[in-house]
């Protein structure tokens, strides 16, 4: 039962697969007459630019007001495409140069996803004005959309719409990253040395929090401003504050005692050789205390913590692989079965090869003992 989960998991992917490019297929066919439109603009990639010129239309029931409105479907390709897996689609809209731009405040537009919604008619929330001649937003580059424009008052004129598709290549490295992730987090969550390298990576940046908060008192900034070099730190680069905030504390200390500009630079590193020892001793006294049971193994509970922590994180990363999230939920779970199937068969080869070694050295020591 165990061996067959992986392919399980996989068909159920396929079928899951199947029946969202179904359910695709049906909103296709039947989207458009839903809404009452006959004959709508399609936006596709191989139409990726149109002028649209809303037409007049009243507005609802009981209601005087009078605008001109019309709709554009924006459409995707078919999740048989994983060229586009990476990739977004942007929708641009822009008002024509006849239109004057303090008019252009009064022209709004509504994306959504709902077919059978009629014409113009999205949630006041829903409406969005074009600011500073010009609106964008961005979808899947698998699905369908709708974009609803609409003039109010006395506003006439077309816009021009067009879909840009735009390959995010960081899109595909958390992909990479979150199948990497996948397939070490049981390896790494019982691995000594994973637990003291990061250990040791931490408690040295500890060292120099503590030393940067107790320096700070030394410092004309003050203890109240550290919060806000802090946060400066963290936007613009925490390497750059550190190294900045340390050379200016050596430098009050060293000044304060006496001491001449060229033995600055020693100091500096044996100031910087401290750190990273006392950082690396917290780090290895942290494992030894909270990680590392008696026979010197990984503490059961805390192996299955990190382990299960590293899977989310990695499921993270595959979810940001891609703006389809029905694409993303196939990729993490045919991701989970290929990294469950190459675990198998790397612990059964490893098995295997110290089950020979120990027939090698049992063979090798009855030889000997029968020599003797």
């Amino acid at each position: 039962m165990g061996s067959s989960s992986p392919s399980l998991t996989l068909l159920y992917s396929l079928i899951f697969a199947s029946s969202v490019f179904l359910s695709r297929a049906t909103l296709k066919a039947f989207g458009d007459e839903a809404a009452g439109i006959s004959n709508p603009y399609i936006l596709d990639p191989e139409n990726p630019a149109l002028d649209v010129t809303p037409s007049r239309l009243h507005g609802h029931v009981f209601s005087r007001d009078v605008f001109f409105c019309e709709r554009v479907k924006v459409s995707g390709h078919s999740r048989w495409k994983l060229s586009s897996y990476a990739s977004s689609f942007r929708v641009t809209l822009a008002p024509s140069a006849v239109i004057p731009e303090r008019m252009h405040s009064k022209i709004q537009v509504c994306f959504h996803r709902n077919a059978s919604l009629g014409l113009c008619q999205c949630e006041k929330d829903d409406w969005r004005a074009v600011q500073n001649g010009l609106w964008r937003t961005a979808m899947s580059p698998y699905v369908e959309r709708y974009v609803d424009v609409k003039f109010a008052g006395d506003t006439s004129g077309s816009v021009s719409i067009a879909v840009d598709e735009d390959l995010q290549q960081w899109r595909l490295m958390c992909l990479a990253a979150g199948f990497v992730l996948l397939l070490l987090a049981s390896i790494v969550s019982s691995w000594v040395p994973f637990y003291y390298c990061t250990s040791m990576a931490i408690g040295f940046f500890l060292v120099i929090i503590f030393l940067l908060f107790q320096g700070m008192k030394l410092l004309s900034t003050g203890r109240k401003n550290f919060f806000y070099l802090s946060m400066y730190g963290s936007v613009l680069g925490a390497g750059t504050f550190v190294l900045h905030q340390t050379s200016i504390l050596v430098n009050s200390i060293l000044v304060n005692f006496g001491l001449s500009e060229e033995m600055h630079y020693p100091v500096y590193i044996f100031v910087l050789v401290g750190i990273v020892l006392a950082g690396a001793g917290l780090g290895y006294w942290m494992v030894r205390k909270f990680i590392i049971s008696k026979d010197g193994s990984v503490d059961d509970e805390v192996a299955q913590f990190v382990k299960w922590a590293t899977r989310i994180i990695a499921s993270t990363f595959i979810f940001q692989s891609t703006l389809d999230t029905p694409l993303a939920m196939v990729a993490l779970f045919s991701s989970w079965a290929i990294c469950t199937l190459i675990l198998k068969w790397w612990y059964r080869m490893r098995d295997h090869m110290h089950g020979a070694a120990i027939a090698v050295a049992t063979e090798h020591e009855s030889a000997t003992t029968e020599h003797e």
